[in-house]
């Protein structure tokens, strides 16, 4: 974890590098691109004491409540101005994702209107390799030898 400089209040916009490198540290990319989706652009105030945060809290509501507690523990008190993720970081996490979802490059390719080649160079950028192989149709594969033998 990183340590955060000892103050009363709230953090000054100085403070705001290593804000986000404690959320990074204690809570990883995720909780990150959560408070950037649900937040970005806008300053936040982290409360001090994590049992502040309720379920309607607005970081519980978008972290869940144990990540929220959790974030204040790390963080609290401090004023963040969240950025706003950029248009590439966000096709990038998608592009991901699909990935996980098991969708073969050819599938992600037509789903986000790229070609096959950019989907792959882009993964490959990430230093993400896709398992995923699936045929284009289904004379692919193992179909194709009976397909052919069953024509002559």
């Amino acid at each position: 974890m990183t340590p955060l400089p000892v103050r009363s209040g709230y953090a000054d916009e100085t403070d705001a590098s290593l804000i986000k490198e404690a959320i990074l540290d204690e809570l990883g990319e995720w909780a990150f691109g959560q408070i950037c989706k649900a937040f970005g652009g806008q300053q936040i105030d982290i409360p001090a004491r994590a049992n502040t945060v309720t379920e309607g809290h607005f970081l519980s509501q978008a972290l869940g409540l144990d990540n929220a507690r959790l974030l204040c523990e790390a963080v609290g008190p401090a004023r963040f101005y969240v950025p706003r993720l950029c248009k590439a970081e966000d096709r990038d996490a998608r592009l991901v994702d699909m990935v996980r979802r098991g969708l073969a490059n050819w599938e992600i390719s037509r789903a986000v209107s790229l070609t096959e080649r950019h989907v792959r160079r882009r993964l490959s950028q990430l230093g993400v390799s896709n398992p995923n192989r699936k045929p284009r149709n289904r004379y692919f594969g193992a179909s194709c030898a009976t397909a052919a033998g069953g024509a002559s």
